[in-house]
């Protein structure tokens, strides 16, 4: 980031005399938020926070603290007051953040509470007795969260003091529905408790960082919000954005070694485009998918558009119950007792690897196909459509009613969850040509986090025995289920 920043000093500055210096003209102008629209502020407070420039909440209303950060952060990187290049490179910087760890903003239902969440760079540790448990696999943090009655939570809050051991204040904030505790360690580090109070209890987020990772800590502490926020974006055809392309013309003049990255670095910016859901719903509510057994208690996962909309659910024929659905991952959860006979579905304990074999399995067409379907192909790509993080695409090819349905490594392991197919006609309108196999698929590590999230603890393995396609066939006939719903 500092080679781009000397960079970038070198050709603004250069542009004063240069020929062609008019469609760079607005990167040179002096920064004012005004003309910045809500998405554009919030990105850029995101940024700061990650910069370890903003201490307070993303929620896009810039004051003075927000303004304030703004020039501490260009004054201590470049010496100067803020110009709109400024804003183009921090919103470069989280973008480039955003790609590489997949930060984006959650929604924990269980929790009504959102927050900055680092969707492919998680690693799940094992509940305890009040939270579930996660760590962010490239730092020190560490992040908690749980519904808690009021002594349980008074108490993590007190835990949470007796941690300060430095000579600053502790910090608290107390009110009739929300408290904060953060308490800095003698070693430098931090930990941080907030509870909001929330329909008769008391919804709780813990993280802790060490001393290094300080700025990833408060940005999280800085998103948590009360109720569904939107995801972390810069707005279409909006001021930051056309900062931040004029940008990336800029450093492609300069230099073509920077150029590339930074002009690539504008897609994770922009929320990916969500694939068309393969038609699995129609008009009436009525909808059918595909899904598969994952415990002995007869849970059954599949796709949240498959259930969407429904009061009544059969799998297999019996009836069941939906627990549990996510927008986010477009994930569902049912439930029947008669599933509970069922083999259950393992899933790989390691990330589906690129061009690696899989298999879809699913029963498409509403079930008219004749039983289970299973096709096979490959992963093509380890992201979705727009650079999406949750879904990666495959060449197996699926039908309506495939959705929900697993997605098997060669040893027979779920890898993935089959979410949708492209719409040919669609894009051969728009591109002028016929995408072959274009698929996509919810990536497993997402599944089992989703199992995790609503107390199902998948079954995992590192097996890596490679069965024949015929054994491979005759295992997901077990496990893999046909799912009805209607009003």
């Amino acid at each position: 980031m500092a080679r781009i920043f000397k960079i970038v000093i070198f050709a603004v500055f250069s542009l004063t005399s240069a020929a062609g210096a008019q469609p760079y003209a607005q990167l040179l102008e002096e920064f004012h938020a005004r003309p910045f629209v809500y998405e554009d502020k919030r990105f850029l407070q995101a940024a700061l926070a990650f910069e370890g420039s903003y201490l307070g909440l993303w929620d896009g209303d810039w004051g003075k603290n927000s303004q304030s950060a703004m020039r501490k952060w260009t004054y201590r990187e470049f010496n100067e007051s803020p110009s709109n290049y400024h804003a183009a490179l921090l919103a470069f910087s989280l973008a480039q953040r955003m790609d590489s760890d997949g930060w984006d903003m959650r929604y924990l239902p269980e929790n009504r509470q959102s927050l900055i969440w680092p969707y492919t760079t998680i690693t799940i540790d094992p509940p305890s007795d009040h939270f579930l448990n996660f760590r962010h696999s490239r730092s020190s943090l560490s992040m908690s969260y749980g519904r808690l009655p009021q002594k349980t939570a008074s108490s993590i809050h007190d835990y949470t003091g007796d941690q300060h051991q430095s000579s600053s204040d502790l910090y608290t904030v107390r009110k009739t529905n929300f408290a904060v505790t953060s308490a800095r360690k003698a070693d430098g580090s931090t930990l941080y408790t907030r509870s909001d109070f929330v329909d008769g209890a008391w919804s709780t987020i813990m993280l802790y960082a060490g001393p290094k990772d300080a700025n990833i800590l408060n940005a999280v502490a800085g998103s948590i919000t009360l109720g569904r926020t939107g995801p972390l974006t810069m707005a279409d055809n909006g001021r930051l954005e056309g900062s931040l392309l004029a940008l990336a013309r800029l450093l492609d003049e300069e230099s073509d070694d920077t150029g590339d990255a930074v002009a690539s670095a504008s897609s994770p910016s922009a929320p990916p485009a969500a694939p068309p859901a393969g038609g699995d719903s129609t008009a009436s509510n009525a909808s059918s998918g595909s899904g598969f057994v994952v415990s002995a208690a007869g849970h059954i996962l599949t796709n949240a558009h498959v259930v969407e909309g429904c009061r009544r659910f059969t799998v297999d024929g019996s009836p069941a119950m939906l627990l549990a659905s996510s927008e986010q991952y477009d994930l569902a959860l049912l439930q029947s007792p008669e599933a509970a006979s069922r083999p259950v579905a393992t899933f790989s304990a390691a990330s589906a690897k690129l061009n690696s074999d899989v298999t879809a399995v699913g029963f498409p067409y509403a079930g008219l196909l004749g039983g289970l379907n299973v096709t096979r192909g490959t992963v093509s790509s380890l992201k979705g459509m727009g650079g999406d993080l949750v879904t990666m695409q495959i060449s197996a090819p699926v039908q309506s009613g495939n959705s929900g349905g697993p997605l098997l490594a060669a040893d027979g392991e779920v890898v993935g969850v089959v979410v949708a197919k492209l719409d040919a006609v669609k894009v051969a309108d728009l591109m002028g040509d016929l995408p072959q196999n274009v698929n996509f698929a919810i990536r497993g590590e997402i599944a089992t986090l989703f199992l995790s999230q609503n107390g199902v603890e998948p079954k995992l393995s590192l097996d890596d025995s490679p069965l024949s396609p015929e054994m491979l066939a005759r295992q997901a006939q077990g496990f893999t289920t046909f799912i009805e719903c209607g009003p």
